[in-house]
């Protein structure tokens, strides 16, 4: 009823354990563009999260709740990958311990609505903060994921359609941040596209 502060500590910190990045990701331009861009784009106009979104689509909430509510579900979801990804052993034992050998790590998918990947800045933007920050404090990982980038995590949209790329076209929204004051910021939907008909969408 009170919300994450009402969560006791320990149990918080399995949600968002990098507790000061996660608040400074709101304050990022970058972030802002994507939420007005695309996350917010998930709220109707009667309170309800849509169902691409990943949440239950009867439950009735406010804006900031929505907001609150889905950039938790990001953390959380890339706090428990993160967590996994840096606790696993190189895959050979022929390649170094050292932060170039990031291709060692252990390889880690996931399936996830389409809203809480496009655009770069859900559960895939977090990724590269988060394993950095388990790096700095785990004895496990040897440093290796402080060099961690954006480069090494890959989205792909499977079936990607306007709709769900929030175009207002017929054709798919490859980018936000074309105007000239977020042009700086600008933002691409996905590394890749994978479709299952012979046929895609217009790009």
């Amino acid at each position: 009823a009170n919300g994450i502060p009402g969560i006791d500590g320990t149990r918080r910190s399995q949600y968002v354990a990098d507790a000061q990045g996660f608040i400074a990701l709101t304050s990022d331009p970058r972030f802002k563009m994507y939420t007005d861009r695309s996350l917010m784009k998930d709220y109707d106009t009667n309170g309800s999260s849509s169902a691409d979104a990943g949440a239950l689509a009867t439950s009735t909430l406010s804006v900031a709740n929505f907001f609150a509510e889905r950039i938790l579900v990001h953390e959380a979801g890339a706090t428990a990958l993160a967590k996994y990804a840096i606790q696993q052993p190189a895959q050979s034992s022929t390649l170094s311990a050292s932060a170039d050998d990031a291709a060692s790590r252990a390889f880690v998918m996931v399936l996830a609505p389409t809203a809480d990947v496009r655009f770069m800045n859900g559960i895939n933007g977090r990724l590269p903060r988060l394993c950095q920050f388990f790096s700095s404090t785990s004895n496990t990982d040897g440093g290796n994921n402080k060099m961690l980038t954006q480069d090494a995590v890959t989205t792909i949209l499977l079936n990607p359609t306007a709709a769900s790329t929030l175009s207002k076209t017929n054709r798919l929204r490859l980018e936000i941040g074309t105007g000239p004051e977020t042009l700086p910021y600008q933002t691409k939907i996905a590394d890749y596209f994978w479709f299952s008909s012979a046929q895609p969408p217009k790009v």
